[in-house]
C-alpha cells in the first residue's frame, strides 16, 4: 500500500461521506481525491520527476493537507518546513535538500522575499491560495490540472519525506522516510490506540511538524470526518469540540496547560470527548492530573521522534486511570515526577544502553535504542551522522531513560540537556516536572549555565500563570523544599513566553541566549 492509496480507497469506498472540514469547506472523499489528483498532475506540469523535492511552508489547510497526498502521488518527495523557521533556516533546508520547488501559503510569503534570492537550486515558488505576491499559485494551476491519476508508479520504498529535526540540538539534519516506514507506524498506532467508528476527529496541531500529518493520515485511513485547523488556540479547539461534537484529537504537554486553563475559565460542554493524546515531552504527573480532571475525558501518552518514523512507546488510558486512583508509586519509587511515556510494543524492541552500547539494569539511567521498520533510512546527504545513530539495525536516540520493573519507560532528558553540576548529573525534566506543581507556575524551562565553581549551574525560566505575582525568594524556597541543592535552579528568570517549535515542543537553544 501507498500513502496516496488511502485517499484513492475512501474515494471508492464512501464518495459523498465527509472526509475534511476547514472552516467553511466541506470536502467529500470524491472531491478530495480530485483534488489530489489535480495537484500532483499540476506539480509534473512544472517539469518535475520522479524523486524531486518539494518544500511545503504552509499552516494547516486543506489544500496542505492534499498536497501531502498529492506529492508521493506524483513520485514526489515532501519536505515540510517549520513555520517558525527564519529566512537563515528556510534556505539551509533548501540547499541542503536540492528542493526544486516551493509551496507557501499567504501567511509565509514574506519569509520568502525576495524570491530570487533563494538558493539556486530551486525553480519554481507557488502560493497555495490565490496571493498576489507571487504570480503563480497551485490552486490556478490545479484548477486547470486533469482530474484524473497521474499514473505514475512507485513502490514502498520510494522516499515519502524528507523531515528536517527542529534544529533544538543543532544544525538541522533531514530525516529520511520512505513509503513503508510512515505507513507502518501509522498502522501499528491504529493497533494500539483503536478507533471507533463514529470517532469525529480534531487536527489542531501543524502538519509540516511530523505529528499533525502523522494524526491526519491515521484518521484517514479510517474514513474518519476531521476537522482542519489552521493553527492551535486554545478557545478555538474547545468551542470547536463543543459545536462539531469532537472524539478525540492529540497535543503536547504545553498546550494542554493552555486547555485546562481556558476550559476552567470558560467551561464548554465536553460530552462528546473521548480521548486525547500528547506526547512530544515529558509531563508533569500535577499536569495529566489536572487535564484529567477538567476536561473530563480520557488520555493516552506516545513517545517517539523523527529519526524513529514516529512512535514507538505508548502509555494508555487504563494507565492513565491509574494515575488517577492515586497510584503513582512507580514514579515515586524512581524520584521522578514525571508520567512515564509507556512501554514496549508490538513492533519495537526498546532498549536502555550505557556509553558503550551494553544494556543497563532497570532503574539505571542509559539511552534509548529502537529496533523496528519504521526507524528512517538515515539522514540526507550525512553518512558520517547517519553512522552514528544507526548501526546493526538500532536507533541510537540520544533520549537518557530508564526502565522500571513494571516495563515502564521515563524519558529524563536528552543527553545535550543534561546538566553536570559539580560532578552530579542532573535531569532537567525532573527539575521542570517537579517545580511546574507551584501554583503560579504555568510553564517552566530549565538550562545549565556556565559556572567557574560548579562547571554549570541550574537556571530557571518562568511564566506565570495569568494574574500571578511570585517572587525569585518564593520560588528558591519552594525548589529547596523539593529538590536537593545540587538540582535546585540558583536563579528564575521570569520572562512573558517561552520559545517554542510550531508543535510547542521548547527550543532551549534560544533559552541559553535569553541569559
Amino acid at each position: 500500500m501507498l500513502v496516496d492509496e488511502i485517499i484513492a480507497g475512501n474515494a471508492r469506498r464512501r464518495p459523498d461521506a465527509i472526509g475534511w472540514r476547514f472552516g467553511e469547506r466541506v470536502l467529500t472523499w470524491r472531491e478530495i481525491d480530485e483534488r489530489v489528483n489535480r495537484a500532483a498532475n499540476a506539480l509534473l506540469g512544472l517539469g518535475l520527476v520522479r524523486g524531486d523535492r518539494v518544500a511545503l511552508l504552509s499552516e494547516n489547510s486543506h489544500q496542505l493537507a492534499e498536497l501531502y497526498f498529492a506529492i508521493p502521488r506524483a513520485g514526489l518527495v515532501v519536505v515540510p518546513i517549520n513555520p517558525l523557521s527564519v529566512r537563515r533556516e528556510i534556505e539551509f533546508i533548501l540547499h541542503d535538500v536540492g528542493a526544486r520547488a516551493v509551496l507557501v501559503s499567504k501567511s509565509f510569503v514574506d519569509k520568502l522575499q525576495p524570491v530570487d534570492d533563494l538558493p539556486a537550486v530551486v525553480e519554481h515558488v507557488l502560493g497555495i491560495e490565490a496571493d498576489g505576491r507571487l504570480p503563480e499559485t497551485v490552486e490556478h494551476r490545479l484548477a486547470a490540472a486533469p482530474a484524473t491519476p497521474p499514473g505514475i508508479r512507485t513502490t514502498q520504498d520510494a522516499v515519502r519525506a524528507i523531515k528536517y529535526t527542529s534544529g533544538t540540538t543543532g544544525t538541522p539534519k533531514g530525516c529520511i522516510s520512505t513509503q513503508h516506514q510512515f505507513l507502518i507506524n501509522i498502522i501499528n498506532y491504529l493497533v494500539q490506540m483503536p478507533f471507533t467508528e463514529g470517532d469525529r476527529c480534531l487536527l489542531c496541531l501543524p502538519m509540516t511538524a511530523g505529528v499533525g500529518i502523522a494524526m491526519l493520515t491515521a484518521y484517514s485511513y479510517l474514513g474518519l470526518e476531521t476537522e482542519i485547523l489552521p493553527r492551535f488556540n486554545a478557545a478555538q479547539v474547545l468551542d470547536t469540540i463543543e459545536r462539531r461534537r469532537i472524539t478525540r484529537f492529540f497535543a503536547v504537554p504545553t498546550l494542554l496547560v493552555a486547555l485546562a486553563d481556558e476550559q476552567a475559565a470558560r467551561p464548554r460542554d465536553l460530552a462528546s470527548l473521548r480521548l486525547i493524546g500528547y506526547g512530544g515531552q515529558a509531563a508533569a504527573a500535577s499536569l495529566i492530573l489536572r487535564v484529567m480532571d477538567t476536561l473530563g475525558c480520557g488520555l493516552y501518552q506516545v513517545f517517539g521522534a523523527s529519526e524513529a518514523g514516529g512512535f514507538i512507546s505508548y502509555l494508555t488510558p487504563e494507565d492513565h486511570e491509574r494515575l488517577r486512583d492515586g497510584n503513582q508509586s512507580r514514579i515515586d519509587s524512581l524520584g521522578r515526577r514525571i508520567v512515564p511515556c509507556g512501554r514496549e510494543v508490538q513492533a519495537f524492541h526498546l532498549r536502555i544502553v550505557d556509553a558503550l552500547r551494553n544494556d543497563v539494569a532497570n532503574g539505571e539511567v542509559g539511552e534509548l535504542a529502537v529496533s523496528g521498520d519504521s526507524n528512517m533510512s538515515g539522514y540526507w546527504n550525512r553518512p558520517e551522522q547517519s553512522a552514528e545513530v544507526l548501526a546493526d539495525g538500532w536507533l541510537y536516540t540520544g533520549d537518557l531513560a530508564v526502565r522500571d520493573d513494571d516495563g515502564l519507560i521515563y524519558i529524563v532528558d536528552r543527553k545535550r540537556d543534561m546538566i553536570v553540576s559539580g560532578g552530579l548529573n542532573v535531569y532537567s525534566a525532573e527539575v521542570e516536572a517537579t517545580l511546574t506543581e507551584h501554583p503560579a507556575i504555568a510553564e517552566i524551562a530549565v538550562i545549565g549555565v556556565a559556572d567557574p565553581y560548579w562547571g554549570e549551574r541550574v537556571q530557571a525560566y518562568v511564566v506565570l500563570r495569568e494574574g500571578e505575582a511570585v517572587s525569585e525568594e518564593a520560588l528558591l524556597a519552594f525548589a529547596a523544599e523539593r529538590l536537593a541543592a545540587y538540582k535546585r535552579p540558583k536563579r528564575f528568570i521570569v520572562v512573558a513566553a517561552l520559545p517554542k517549535t510550531s508543535s510547542g515542543k521548547l527550543r532551549k537553544v534560544e533559552l541559553r541566549d535569553m541569559r
